[in-house]
């Protein structure tokens, strides 16, 4: 069933381009049309903002306290961490069910037809022209901006995993050794990122080879982490540097390594923040996204992440 599903969100993800959507328009700043003195008069009326991504709570201290800092009438900047399917899942459904608790969340590029469908996503917003915000950092659709890469790699246990067999290339995954020792995420956003660099025919057909070195499906990188440390699984592939380095940085003995098989790839718009469609606080989620993608970026404190504007001509990847 595992496989089914992880095939299913893999082609969905790659090959399916989601529906455009279209939502009645609202007498206030968050419109189609905006300007910098609406947004900033509807978020002195707000004066609040509460928002979700996978970073951790370290991560965002300093980033909170310069909007804050640099928007004073803005008095509570409320943060919650959001990872693996079943916290996005659980917010989809609050929001389905009329519960918007956060204005502005982190969307995953392989959840951006779902929340499309629902009809969570704003209509497009010129960001650029509003904030001056990098064209390559901003999604094709404009409902939102990408303010860090996440890196794709490969993590193995390092006590067990023996050297001639950490692996170099991405298809070092596929050595018979690790057939049932190792693990893949369920969701599937470092395929896409393969597709990216390599193709999509050749991810595809890396994708059905992990399958067939029977894998054992995980939720997210925290939970292989886990798995990994304790010796029960070899190695997690692919993955997200930042899973990995969250850990490490804090430990110098941390028993779990890392491989940038053929050199680093840059995640596909890794961190998208996205203001939610009927949300309360709507021009402080705007407000929020477009100063984060500018002034804010030096305030991001974390080395798991690469900033975006790093990369050059992204468009046209």
């Amino acid at each position: 069933m595992a496989k089914k599903l992880f095939a299913m969100a893999l082609i969905f993800s790659v090959v399916v381009a989601p529906i455009p959507g279209y939502w009645a328009a609202v007498v206030n700043a968050a419109e189609a049309k905006l300007t910098m003195d609406s947004i900033l008069q509807g978020a002195k009326r707000e004066g609040k903002i509460s928002w979700a991504s996978n970073l951790v709570d370290e991560e965002v201290v300093v980033l909170n306290k310069a909007f804050q800092k640099e928007y004073p009438f803005i008095k509570s900047v409320e943060y919650t961490r959001m990872r693996g399917p079943e916290e996005n899942e659980k917010l989809l459904s609050e929001m389905q069910s009329g519960v918007f608790s956060h204005d502005m969340v982190h969307v995953g590029e392989d959840l951006i037809p779902r929340y499309q469908s629902l009809g969570f996503l704003v209509d497009p917003i010129d960001w650029n022209g509003l904030f001056k915000i990098d064209s390559r950092m901003i999604h094709p659709r404009r409902f939102g901006v990408s303010i860090a890469n996440t890196l794709a790699g490969i993590m193995y246990n390092k006590i067990k995993v023996p050297k001639e067999s950490i692996p170099k290339t991405w298809n070092d995954c596929l050595n018979p050794f690790f057939r049932g020792k190792m693990a893949t995420e369920v969701r599937p956003q470092q395929f896409t990122e393969l597709a990216a660099d390599k193709g999509e025919e050749w991810a595809m057909d890396y994708a059905k080879k992990i399958a067939a070195n029977k894998p054992k499906w995980v939720s997210s990188g925290t939970a292989a982490l886990t798995l990994i440390v304790a010796g029960e699984i070899l190695m997690l592939c692919p993955t997200s540097y930042g899973t990995w380095y969250r850990q490490a940085s804090r430990n110098p003995n941390f028993p779990v390594g890392w491989a940038f098989p053929e050199g680093t790839i840059l995640g596909d718009r890794g961190l998208i923040l996205s203001p939610m469609k009927g949300a309360d606080n709507p021009n402080t989620a705007i407000l929020f996204v477009g100063w984060a993608a500018t002034k804010g970026l030096t305030n991001l404190d974390t080395g798991a992440r690469v900033c975006f504007i790093r990369k050059p001509n992204w468009a046209s990847r």
